[in-house]
């Protein structure tokens, strides 16, 4: 073999590799998520109070929805007879998107990609008795590897001080 077809054979290995890299790090989140209210810390997740009672009976559905490097996520939160729905966009690239939450409130983010984990890192302002509140969030997602389990681990920095929360959702 010449020396030639030897490093074009060579690069090819690399390339090949490198694309088999770049693949196995982003997963495909999309689909129907029930969340896992025995898996998940729930109250906290969807916003109602601690008392067992409604948070037995409240639900959350996510749809996303991800082509390339967009993901669509539609929350809807089912609790004390109501439902509240949020949808957001996000650039997996790192760019930054401007979206609406629960309550109305602006919610900047990023999501970006760390292995075959999307972190999204976000901050929500709010207005609470003619104060704006700020908090801050970094979920990390992760897909178990049948593909049937998402888990969002979650830092929540409030003027409550830091939480950690655990989402765990089911594919339908």
């Amino acid at each position: 073999m010449t020396s030639f077809l030897k490093t074009l054979s060579g690069l090819c290995v690399v390339g090949l590799a490198v694309a088999l890299v770049s693949a196995q790090g982003k997963v495909n989140f999309s689909g129907t998520w029930i969340l896992d209210k025995s898996q998940s810390d729930g109250s906290q997740l969807m916003g109602i109070s601690e008392d067992p009672e409604k948070v037995r009976d409240a639900s959350m559905t996510m749809v996303v929805e991800q082509q390339g490097s967009k993901l669509r996520v539609t929350r809807v939160v089912k609790a004390q007879g109501e439902e509240k729905k949020e949808i957001h966009t996000y650039k997996t690239d790192g760019g930054e998107t401007t979206n609406t939450g629960f309550r109305g409130e602006t919610v900047v983010a990023r999501a970006f990609w760390e292995g075959d984990k999307l972190v999204i890192v976000s901050t929500r302002t709010m207005r609470v008795l003619l104060k704006d509140i700020t908090v801050e969030s970094r979920g990390v997602w992760s897909l178990s590897p049948d593909s049937k389990t998402l888990t969002i681990a979650a830092q929540v920095n409030s003027p409550r001080g830091e939480q950690r929360v655990k989402a765990v959702f089911d594919k339908q």
